[in-house]
């Protein structure tokens, strides 16, 4: 990768290095584009980047990963050291020694994340930690962007049906005869059938509404906002989708009605302030004033990026960086009242050089 052989000469790096599997972690599933449970090797520099795997999946990363030069543990006498030292841990830190010193690299680039053990056993090396992968995730090529579309097109059809679900229940005095979880069931299945997979669904009315993770439970209220919030991840391609809409089944007060309203009003203000150049603080601080000139208070930021992980550079916060063409992030504001509920809506867009598009075609309506 070009860009990265860059960011290494600039930081003085002899090489990237990360240890881990590439289901957990996506800075592994992004350099190497190849999906397997334990822990293996990327290595990472001018002009040359490989792989080290174990035997057993020597054959599929041959097939699957975008590395053309996939080595194998046996090849650096891994079942030796594993007899040696009975640890697969201080084996695995044995075989990098000999790879680190066969390719001459001194100052090595990891992760934040990486190990501390690995990290201590190669105290002979330099280990300087960074946010590398991270930043170079942050801008999505063409490839990727398809694939949030399509996850988000799933997000779409899944929140279709839980409302559809939501407005034909029957009402039962102050609550439907349908119950959170009984919804997130059936967000659940239709993700499944568009080859999507979800590791938690936010289906909350009432006052556990206003608690902005709060997952729902219980019997769905009437009268009151209804927050469904479906962030699923396709299992193929990893890639990730993220959309909130409030509804209400019933009649809205007028204190309801004008939270929807500044919510709306937010979210479009902050879709038409975003393009690459302006930060994510600004964007966020344009909803917070809104917010505020109508006498509400924000608690949470405005939104996030959205790729490999469901939270991942740039945010849309007081911190927030410039935004760059090829960012795909959230803009999700939200209002949290303990007596009234809570309102949030969420759209999913892509930075441009003049603006931004947006990537969510599901409509927005309070009353269903």
């Amino acid at each position: 990768m070009e860009v990265l052989a860059k960011r290494l000469k600039k930081m003085d790096a002899d090489a990237l290095m990360l240890v881990s599997d590439s289901i957990r972690d996506a800075n592994m599933f992004y350099l190497t584009n190849f999906l397997a449970p334990d822990p293996f090797f990327y290595l990472g520099k001018e002009g040359s980047e490989f792989i080290i795997v174990s035997k057993m999946e020597f054959s599929r990363a041959k097939k699957e990963s975008r590395i053309k030069d996939v080595r194998s543990t046996a090849e650096y006498g891994m079942p030796d050291l594993l007899k040696k030292y009975k640890d697969a841990q201080k084996a695995r830190s044995e075989l990098l020694k000999d790879v680190l010193n066969k390719e001459g690299v001194k100052r090595i680039a990891v992760p934040r994340n990486f190990p501390f053990f690995i990290a201590k056993e190669l105290r002979d090396f330099e280990i300087v930690p960074t946010r590398l992968v991270e930043e170079l995730r942050g801008v999505k090529n063409k490839a990727e962007i398809e694939s949030i579309k399509k996850a988000q097109r799933a997000c779409e059809s899944a929140m279709d049906v839980a409302i559809e679900v939501i407005r034909k229940a029957k009402i039962d005095k102050d609550s439907l005869r349908l119950t959170s979880e009984e919804v997130k069931a059936i967000i659940e299945h239709k993700l499944i059938n568009e080859g999507c997979g979800a590791d938690d669904i936010i289906v909350a009315s009432g006052k556990q509404a206003s608690d902005p993770h709060c997952s729902g439970s219980g019997a769905l209220e009437t009268n009151t906002p209804i927050i469904i919030d479906i962030f699923p991840y396709l299992k193929k391609e990893r890639y990730n989708a993220d959309m909130t809409r409030t509804v209400l089944r019933g009649t809205p007060t007028k204190e309801i009605k004008e939270m929807y309203q500044a919510v709306l009003d937010a979210q479009n203000i902050a879709i038409g302030k975003i393009r690459a150049g302006v930060t994510g603080k600004e964007v966020h601080e344009a909803v917070y004033d809104l917010f505020q000139e109508r006498g509400y208070e924000s608690i949470h930021s405005t939104g996030h990026g959205v790729g490999l992980d469901i939270h991942e550079d740039p945010s849309l916060a007081e911190n927030g960086n410039e935004l760059k063409v090829g960012n795909v992030i959230t803009v999700e504001p939200g209002l949290y009242d303990p007596n009234i509920g809570g309102v949030r809506l969420e759209d999913l867009v892509l930075v441009t050089a003049k603006g931004c598009k947006n990537l969510t075609r599901f409509p927005k309506q309070l009353v269903v």
